[in-house]
């Protein structure tokens, strides 16, 4: 018989449950980008330390005997770990998982969209903020890589997984491209997300001024290319889903400045190290992985994983109501997007 604490949900103290986990598996990454990891002084995880595959895979079943039922694999950029498929085929036999997912840059992803695919991943998130290739160098600091990107975009539609494209606007970086943006979503089907420019690059540049806000995304788009029309949206999906009224393309937007969403979040997050956070802007997290090496019993994992998620913060809501927003607030490749 099951101890009555597999039966408990990880509700907070603001009646939030978690029912996403973001797992990164690393903190490496093939990219520099600017909203995200520190240029030329980045310090890095200690590779030994960072969790093996089947811990991982004992972290997923404790998790989804808590409720999570929807996994993201992040990273650092989750492709440069080897044999991240292996990984996919594990998740994906975790009773209780009902969607497994991962974010990438999409610099290595062409080539490893089969074997995602076969072990398992239903859907990619692909970053991409800009069709200019001298745009992609200054912001990712890689040359040559958008036509890769694009084609990894190409090789998932046809492998049949769902894809999304994550865009992070910039005022005065890449906010003249929001339309053509909107027409991609239009021309492929591919579901287009626009993110606010949030506190968590690792260059500290970012400052207000620089959000441009998802009122002003769908101005643009409703006045070059077409209105928007909202959908049925799921509350604790941080995306805000619209569709143009000819039903040709879905764009999304997360207005995580603007318009904060944490009253409704179902998201926690483990780092490579095995650090549990809570929230984004959670500076020191939890040490899970010592507590997974260290307690005898599954059931003193959960009962410290529900200890921790009760003390989950409000989130950026209460910083940005006590003005408290600066940049670097934490460092987005350490965590995982």
């Amino acid at each position: 018989m099951k101890s009555p604490i597999l039966n408990q949900n990880m509700e907070d103290e603001f009646g939030r449950t978690a029912k996403k986990l973001r797992i990164s598996v690393t903190d490496r990454c093939n990219m520099r980008c600017v909203y995200c990891m520190p240029y030329n002084n980045t310090t890095w995880f200690d590779q030994d330390n960072l969790l093996s595959y089947e811990q991982i895979f004992h972290i997923v079943t404790i998790f989804a005997d808590l409720g999570v039922d929807n996994i993201k694999i992040t990273g650092g950029e989750p492709t440069v770990r080897p044999k991240i498929e292996n990984l996919v085929k594990l998740l994906s036999g975790v009773d209780g998982i009902k969607s497994i997912s991962m974010t990438t840059n999409g610099l290595l992803l062409k080539d490893k969209v089969k074997q995602l695919k076969e072990s398992g991943l239903q859907s990619v998130n692909i970053s991409l903020d800009t069709f200019s290739e001298y745009r992609f160098k200054s912001m990712t600091g890689i040359d040559g890589g958008l036509k890769k990107v694009l084609d990894s975009i190409d090789a998932a539609q046809r492998a049949d997984l769902k894809v999304k494209i994550n865009s992070v606007i910039i005022r005065g970086w890449n906010d003249d491209e929001v339309t053509e943006f909107a027409r991609f979503s239009r021309e492929t089907g591919v579901t287009v997300k626009f993110i606010e420019f949030m506190p968590l690059d690792g260059t500290g540049v970012w400052n207000s001024n620089l959000v441009f806000s998802k009122r002003e995304t769908m101005d643009v788009i409703s006045r070059d290319v077409q209105k928007l029309v909202p959908l049925d949206n799921d509350k604790s999906d941080p995306a805000r889903l619209y569709a143009f009224e000819d039903k040709k393309g879905i764009i999304g937007f997360i207005p995580s400045i603007t318009e904060p969403f944490c009253n409704n979040c179902d998201r926690i997050r483990i780092n490579s190290e095995g650090r549990l956070f809570t929230c984004l802007f959670e500076k020191q997290g939890y040490d899970l992985k010592y507590v997974l090496q260290n307690r005898k019993s599954d059931n003193d994992i959960k009962k410290f994983i529900l200890e921790c998620v009760k003390k989950k913060p409000e989130g950026i809501v209460s910083i940005i109501k006590s003005n408290a927003l600066k940049p670097t607030m934490n460092v987005m490749h350490t965590i995982g997007g």
